[in-house]
């Protein structure tokens, strides 16, 4: 009597997952974005860039003290490391030894690596 209740159960969590996803791929299409005349933005009125431009430095200003910055460049890394793993373990051992031997690169030559080299003319 359970196993029958359960497989009952099973059977309509999968005929409601499948109409979940026929609906998903045979479902309408978004609608396409149109262009907003120059006269509906409120950017290109007189007066309306330096407000604009305000907001806009406003909003970084908030982003960046916020410390969203950082959550934001965590979870991208913890994307990034569960797509692809080793990828994501190559690429950081690539920039530690890159860094690595800039620095000792420095450390011997006293010269940071970005500095252009004298040539025979200097």
């Amino acid at each position: 009597m359970q196993a029958d209740f359960v497989r009952r159960r099973m059977a309509q969590g999968l005929v409601a997952a499948m109409f979940a996803a026929s609906l998903v791929v045979a479902g309408p299409a978004a609608p396409k974005a149109q262009a907003v005349p120059g006269w509906m933005n409120p950017c290109n009125l007189p007066g309306g860039k330096t407000v604009c431009d305000k907001a806009s430095d406003g909003a970084k200003w908030v982003y960046d003290k916020s410390g969203a910055d950082s959550v934001v460049e965590g979870v991208s890394e913890a994307i990034d490391f569960a797509s692809d793993p080793l990828g994501y373990l190559e690429q950081k051992l690539r920039s530690g030894t890159k860094s690595m031997f800039g620095a000792f690169g420095e450390e011997l030559t006293g010269k940071k690596p970005t500095e252009p080299k004298k040539g025979k003319g200097d």
